[in-house]
């Protein structure tokens, strides 16, 4: 019988290691920057909604996530349009190739940082990218009928108090974030916010400066500043949030 070679000694030896529940160590994978994927590694399966997170059958119906086949095939689409390549874009936005074809592949969640980038770079709003091809009218907006989309992978999401589409000078958004919750990095663009906590616990930082605002106080700064927030606490915060131009 012929002898077994030096490669099925070491898989024989590596199959009895794990059988005998010793841990076997596994080299950990790099997280690419630029973009959150959606798991805590970089496995990149869109994560499931938190347990604790209920929302109404209308809003769930309505809500829309910043990663899937759909968002990731209208960034495509919008960069063929504007002539761009992936690698154009991604010299752009500051993020790797790899990452932006996960994204466009629906295989990544976008970071709320990274979209701006994204919309920035091919001249549009965030509004633009997610309107749908009907157009929302009227000057009231009932609450079931009020348009919504995740802004990360912790279950926050916005709600619009403005309808897209409809050439306002004002943006108006209700911020739900939930605990660990936010930004997901630091923002700059034009304009100017003003904003009110509803509820909860609100941490802002523009300029670097960090602020911690409760349920009652408001803020107010210029877009151009570079600013990011967060829900610190263990309870939903809500942020009623008006902005100029219209970003998102």
């Amino acid at each position: 019988m012929p002898s077994a070679t030096p490669q099925k000694m070491l898989k024989k030896a590596n199959e009895h290691q794990n059988s005998s529940g010793a841990p076997v160590e596994k080299k950990a994978k790099q997280k690419t920057p630029g973009a959150h994927v959606a798991t805590s590694k970089s496995v990149t399966k869109p994560r499931s909604r938190p347990s604790g997170l209920k929302l109404s059958p209308n809003t769930a119906m309505k809500e829309q996530a910043l990663y899937g086949d759909d968002i990731g095939r209208r960034i495509r689409n919008l960069r063929h349009i504007k002539g761009l390549t992936l690698k154009d874009l991604a010299e752009r936005t500051l993020c790797s190739e790899s990452m932006l074809s996960k994204v466009e592949n629906g295989k990544a969640q976008l970071s709320l940082t990274l979209l701006h980038r994204i919309v920035h770079s091919l001249d549009i709003t965030i509004t633009a990218l997610f309107s749908e091809s009907r157009a929302d009218h009227g000057v009231v907006t009932r609450a079931k009928d009020r348009s919504t989309f995740r802004i990360d992978a912790n279950g926050s999401r916005l709600e619009r108090l403005i309808p897209a589409n409809l050439g306002h000078l004002l943006e108006g958004n209700l911020h739900i974030l939930e605990p660990g919750g936010g930004s997901d990095g630091v923002l700059t663009h034009e304009g100017e916010e003003v904003g009110y906590v509803l509820s909860g616990v609100f941490e802002l930082t523009v300029s670097g400066v960090q602020y911690l605002l409760h349920s009652g106080d408001s803020f107010v700064y210029r877009s151009e500043e570079p600013h990011s927030y967060r829900n610190p606490g263990k309870q939903t915060t809500r942020v009623l949030w008006v902005s100029t131009p219209p970003t998102f």
